[in-house]
């Protein structure tokens, strides 16, 4: 990757702090703070250019737009709030979702995505 830009490094930065994938216009208001004046053109822009270098991935989950994550080590899974739309990474894989599947059939891959209420939600 070409030398990261001082918006891009800010996007990383803050995407690195909240630890879990984030939608650009979450990281346009962290970020705002590090880089005065950025947008959420140059928001996406430099979302595209750092997963492009392997430093983020997208992730698309149905019903909400898509959200950001530092691309991390490891097979996770992720929990979806239903009240506020945050997204949360859940550690750790189910061992017994190879006894589900149909005699005589191979997994590839898998996502699970659990939709309910995070605790801030669930608390009020």
């Amino acid at each position: 990757m070409q030398r990261m830009t001082q918006q891009q490094e800010a996007i990383l930065r803050v995407l690195e702090e909240f630890g879990r994938p984030v939608a650009p216009q979450d990281l346009l208001e962290a970020a705002s703070r590090r880089s005065p004046g950025l947008g959420l053109a140059t928001v996406y822009r430099a979302l595209k250019r750092l997963a492009a270098a392997g430093e983020v991935r997208k992730v698309e989950v149905a019903g909400l737009p898509p959200h950001y994550e530092c691309l991390s080590e490891g097979h996770h899974h992720f929990f979806v709030c239903e009240n506020c739309q945050r997204m949360f990474d859940l550690e750790g894989c189910s061992a017994g979702l190879k006894q589900l599947m149909p005699p005589g059939f191979r997994m590839r891959s898998h996502e699970i995505v659990i939709y309910g209420a995070c605790r801030e939600c669930a608390e009020s």
